[in-house]
């Protein structure tokens, strides 16, 4: 519960400025941006969303119990009392309980880290950010440190799910909003854990969504092209990421086999290196040997001499995936002959090189993967096409370009596929409101028409690439991963890529 004194600390303000009375209630409860989930007691922020300015529901807030409402700017004016009725209901109760500031989406950050009592201050919260390899980097570090430390003592949330205490809940976005993320955060410290990896996408920075949070650690994978539709140009992007390190007081990794997270390394003097690169800090001695159910290399470390990792993990990329994050595990104090038998028991991450192992029955391998730009595609692709030929089969590769995203992206997929696989199937991703038949042949449009054609319907693609594998094929499915929906123009539908797999693998 937090007094007007706690309030005004939150948003650092003086406490002249934050309301003496909270209609009634002796302090804020919970805090919220959804007026929906206002209940008595709590604060609502008005947040400017992209389609609505949030104080249009702040009479409903306040009607709703709202203990304190926090804006941007004067509110309530004429206009707005002109606009709704029920403004001038309200205040002929008493003074409406509002507080101003410069930016709601970082006081609503700070109000939930309060109002759940801070709990980042009593964890060791690592943050994990980047355009690839954030998913599987945050679960190899938390499985890195659950084999350590005990699957007790460590939380995750990633775009794929948060767990904590061992039991996992589907996610709801890569980085929730700031009131479920310091709800998820408390609830690791309820439960006893001393870690927390938090993969830290750029709209959770851009947004505030972890504003509040403290991190001991921090990871940078890469950087590529990415949500330009929200950044506008590279530059900006990057001195998004650039946040996570910003606010970090902990190690700081970053990958110098990319070009960002080099200039990461030059402007933060401090921060340590991981990669195949000779100036690496901790460096991926070459080569990595590849099998068909993992891989082998040697991890040349500052402090703890060459050690052999022997990950159940697939290509050069999840080899940078797991060396940062064993980086970050010896930077944290832990013991190095535990963190590499961890590192041999590392699970499947959902979406990402995900196998069905159903389809070893077949004699072929089926893999789901979220790679969903044409650089994504082309790492995962790489890989896929050594195992592909390493097994002496085709490359089969089911895929498409999600809507209202950068469009530019769409023929360089289509290229990246026709050039690396052996067939490409171009299907519906998420296209939200556009045309999928549009986007479709946008990303065709980049494509060999010899080698691929287009099946709109992406449960009838994975069906068909299914039915036309051979012996020693690998079919991957690109761009959904491990999701359960898909948004259509027509509005959210049930689609799961390995169950359309498993479904197809039943029918042959």
């Amino acid at each position: 519960m937090l007094t007007r004194d706690d309030i005004a600390t939150a948003l650092a303000l003086p406490v002249r400025e934050v309301p003496e009375e909270f209609s009634g209630t002796p302090g804020i409860t919970a805090v919220t941006h959804d007026s929906r989930a206002v209940t008595p007691g709590a604060a609502f922020v008005a947040v400017s969303g992209f389609k609505n300015d949030g104080l249009r529901f702040a009479p409903g807030a306040l009607d709703a119990g709202a203990g304190l409402v926090v804006v941007e700017r004067e509110w309530p004016t004429a206009a707005d009392r002109e606009a709704d009725p029920r403004i001038a209901e309200l205040e002929a109760a008493g003074p409406l309980p509002v507080v101003r500031v410069r930016d709601a989406r970082a006081a609503l950050g700070h109000l939930a880290a309060a109002v759940n009592g801070n709990p980042s201050r009593s964890l060791r919260v690592h943050g994990i950010t980047g355009t690839n390899g954030k998913t599987t980097t945050s679960y190899v570090l938390y499985n890195l440190l659950a084999g350590v430390l005990g699957t007790d003592k460590v939380g995750l949330s990633t775009t794929v799910e948060v767990i904590v205490d061992g039991v996992g809940r589907p996610a709801m976005r890569t980085t929730p909003e700031a009131p479920l993320v310091q709800e998820n955060l408390r609830r690791m410290v309820e439960a006893g854990a001393s870690d927390a990896v938090l993969e830290t996408s750029s709209h959770g920075l851009e947004l505030h969504r972890v504003t509040g949070v403290e991190y001991a650690s921090a990871i940078f994978t890469n950087l590529t092209r990415d949500h330009l539709d929200i950044h506008g140009d590279m530059e900006t992007y990057f001195q998004v990421k650039r946040q996570l390190f910003e606010r970090t007081s902990g190690p700081r990794l970053a990958n110098v086999d990319d070009t960002y997270g080099r200039r990461l390394a030059r402007e933060f003097p401090g921060a340590l290196t991981f990669g195949f690169d000779e100036a690496a800090d901790y460096r991926i001695v070459e080569p990595t040997d590849l099998t068909l159910e993992g891989m082998q290399f040697t991890l040349d470390t500052p402090r703890h001499g060459e050690l052999r990792l022997e990950p159940p993990l697939v290509g050069d990329y999840n080899a940078l995936n797991v060396a940062g994050a064993v980086a970050v595990a010896l930077e944290s104090g832990h013991d190095s002959l535990a963190v590499v038998e961890a590192v041999k028991h590392l699970g499947q991450v959902p979406g990402r090189f995900q196998r069905i192992p159903e389809a070893a029955e077949h004699g072929f391998m089926a893999v789901v993967d979220y790679a969903h730009t044409e650089v994504g595609l082309e790492v995962v692709l790489t890989v896929a096409r050594k195992i592909a030929d390493m097994a002496g089969g085709r490359l089969i590769c089911v895929y498409g370009a999600a809507g209202e995203r950068d469009a530019a992206k769409r023929p360089l997929m289509g290229e990246v596929v026709s050039r690396i696989a052996d067939v490409g199937i171009i299907t519906t991703d998420d296209p939200y409101g556009e045309d999928p038949a549009t986007i479709a042949e946008e990303v065709m449009a980049g494509a060999d028409a010899g080698d691929t054609h287009i099946t709109l319907d992406r449960r009838t693609a994975l069906l068909e690439a299914v039915a036309m594998a051979r012996e020693n094929d690998l079919v991957i499915a690109c761009g959904k991963g491990d999701e359960a929906f898909q948004h259509l123009p027509s509005g959210d539908v049930d689609h799961h890529d390995p169950t359309s797999i498993r479904e197809g693998l039943a029918r042959r």
